[in-house]
């Protein structure tokens, strides 16, 4: 008969896989709509890389970029010396952590799970199990030093680190997160999920759209009805977005052709 102890630790660790589980769901981020970058008129009418297959698109009537995102893309406030001095601290602990597995090839070997596939703007995630037990605080501070997801510009073994996720499991408002009002944090709203036997998520469906439960049943996925918060940490030298740190989008972040255009779930090729 386990111990007491043992039973304990058992029903904190299904509780946290649970919990990791919808966290993961969050990472797909399939899309390309915040405002600037090149070609972003385009996404979505070009025909995307033969190397990304693509997928039936739910007829939406939802707008195109959902409400946290809107509040997500307001401009960077100007931040006290005290404040400035502080956030500057956390993203040199972010930078580091970033660089500690530059390649797709080094997020594998430290047993990352690949979610979703690469899309311009913002990238190819892949998240760490580990840092997900350090980062899901319920009082929505951030470790900087522990990001839950980590962004590359592709999907093969030599494509390069460009920049974090950080999440937050606070109920209604938004985290605390980084110091200052500038890391705008957003939510992703019906998505549909599938988990892969090679340890990888798939997205059936373009998120944020009216995907309904039952067409996510049909395709043998977990809907979602709401993820976690979420927020973008660009802190990659020379991979810094024009529109800011914590942009939910890089503009500079485009599939390998140099465009915008994806396929209609919102992934292209990348490196």
């Amino acid at each position: 008969m386990p111990s007491p102890e043992r039973t304990h630790r058992g029903r904190i660790s299904v509780g946290m896989m649970v919990l990791v589980a919808l966290v993961i769901g969050a990472f797909f981020v399939g899309r390309v709509t915040s405002g600037g970058g090149a070609s972003r008129a385009d996404a979505h009418t070009q025909p995307a890389s033969s190397a990304v297959p693509t997928t039936v698109a739910t007829t939406t009537t939802l707008p195109a970029v959902n409400v946290d995102e809107l509040v997500e893309n307001q401009p960077d406030r100007k931040l006290d010396p005290a404040t400035r001095a502080t956030l500057a601290s956390q993203l040199v602990l972010a930078r580091q952590a970033a660089m500690q597995y530059p390649t797709v090839a080094s997020a594998r070997a430290a047993g990352m799970i690949q979610a979703g596939e690469f899309a311009p703007g913002v990238g190819a995630h892949f998240i760490s199990y580990g840092n997900l037990y350090k980062e899901l605080r319920p009082d929505g501070s951030v470790d900087a030093s522990s990001p839950g997801g980590f962004i590359y510009d592709g999907v093969s073994p030599t494509s390069r680190i460009v920049g974090l996720m950080y999440m937050s499991i606070t109920a209604n408002a938004a985290p605390a997160g980084f110091a200052g009002p500038n890391d705008h944090w957003h939510r992703h709203h019906n998505l549909c999920i599938k988990y892969a036997a090679n340890r990888s998520i798939s997205v059936p469906f373009a998120p944020d759209r009216d995907v309904t439960r039952a067409q996510c049943a049909a395709v043998h996925g977990d809907f979602m009805g709401r993820t976690v918060w979420m927020v973008h940490a660009w802190v990659v030298p020379s991979w810094e977005s024009p529109q800011g740190v914590f942009s939910h989008s890089n503009p500079d972040l485009s599939c390998a052709n140099g465009t915008f255009a994806t396929n209609a779930v919102g992934f292209c090729k990348g490196t």
